[in-house]
């Protein structure tokens, strides 16, 4: 085991709760190693002062931490745009971030930066500085702008830089980046099995995003009239998305109800969902898809799930799951599906086995070696 700093700071990609990110899990496992964790969530802009103006603006100026988990305390922040917005937004909102973290006393041993027009205005003096990038950001969020500039100052001023994939160092030109993919939550591999699997039904867990491919997945329920898809997780597209996220909306109806989204999901229902299925999908956008690490993955396979997911990030991560179907197209992945559901006994068992070998333990310490520079 990696010994791990006393003091770790996040400025995050997300809020603490549902604590089910990478970067949550991450923090749990460092707690349990000794850790105190500062976690700064991601900023909540001027629109909120319609909302809630009262916590935005206390939220401005510096921190304001609770208690959100045993060694973990957590902070909101405001700011007036997304640093994503423009150049001089992010140049605003760097200078808020700095002014945010001096005035609440950031003295960290270890700093996680998480969103690239974010690193300006956390990087500081002392301690050290890791940008973890999770997402090629190009492709998650086309409008985000300066990410080219942003890209080259991480490189140049970070002290390690980790990736998810080996697709997204090439992000960081002349700068040597630990990968450390995502990983498996153990509970789901203790987790008993209380239900069977219904006849001819997928499950998709996870963010809903432009990178959900709505015609792929109307296409397929199309090819395979007695097979059933049931979604669940939270709807994320961006704001101006409106179209999107009425598409995905709409396929209940196109699809006379086979296709179901019933929300987000209770991480402890989890297992019992997962297990009622016959085969989860990917359905990814094959061009939004490169430099993934799929969380979801790691999930299907702890349920020994077979995953049928569209080309993308799997093919140049370098560690695909066992028995895993890749399909272009809706022909090959209706005709996945139905492959799938018929598999050799053993397959499942494999799956498990993969997941287990890639639990957020082992993934903690590739993280810190990366982090650290004590890796090989």
């Amino acid at each position: 085991m990696v010994p791990a700093p006393g003091r770790v700071g996040f400025v995050a990609k997300d809020p603490w709760n549902p604590a089910i990110r990478r970067e949550h899990h991450i923090a749990g496992q460092l707690v349990g190693r000794g850790s105190l964790i500062d976690f700064v969530q991601a900023p909540a802009d001027a629109g909120r002062l319609r909302t809630d103006p009262v916590n935005w603006l206390r939220h401005l100026g510096r921190a304001r931490y609770l208690p959100a988990a045993p060694g973990v305390r957590v902070t909101e922040r405001s700011t007036v745009l997304p640093g994503s917005r423009s150049r001089s937004a992010e140049r605003l909102d760097s200078a808020l971030l700095r002014a945010f973290l001096h005035r609440s006393g950031w003295e960290q041993d270890l700093t996680v930066v998480m969103l690239p027009w974010d690193w300006r205005g956390a990087r500081g003096p002392g301690g050290r500085m890791v940008f973890d990038c999770t997402d090629d950001w190009a492709r998650l969020l086309p409008h985000a702008r300066g990410l080219a500039e942003q890209y080259r100052r991480i490189a140049d001023e970070a002290d390690a830089i980790v990736v998810v994939n080996p697709a997204l160092a090439a992000l960081f030109p002349g700068r040597r980046c630990g990968v450390v993919p995502n990983g498996t939550d153990e509970t789901l591999l203790r987790a008993p099995r209380t239900t069977t699997p219904a006849p001819r039904s997928a499950v998709y867990v996870g963010s809903i995003a432009e990178r959900f491919d709505v015609d792929l997945v109307r296409d397929v329920l199309r090819a395979l009239p007695d097979w059933t898809l049931t979604v669940h997780g939270s709807m994320v597209f961006p704001p101006g998305s409106r179209r999107a996220a009425g598409r995905f909306l709409a396929l209940q109806e196109e699809t006379g109800g086979r296709f179901a989204y019933r929300g987000p999901l209770a991480r402890g229902d989890l297992p019992a969902v997962l297990d009622a299925a016959t085969v989860a999908l990917v359905p990814d956008v094959a061009d939004r898809a490169l430099g993934q690490s799929s969380m979801k993955l790691f999930d299907y396979c702890s349920r020994g799930l077979p995953v049928i997911a569209s080309t993308g990030h799997l093919e140049v991560s370098g560690d695909v799951p066992p028995h895993t179907y890749l399909t272009a197209g809706p022909a090959e992945m209706a005709a996945a599906m139905v492959a799938a559901a018929e598999e050799p006994e053993g397959w499942p068992r494999e799956r498990i086995a993969w997941a287990a070998a890639r639990t957020w333990d082992r993934r903690t310490d590739e993280f810190l070696a990366a982090s650290l520079g004590t890796a090989g």
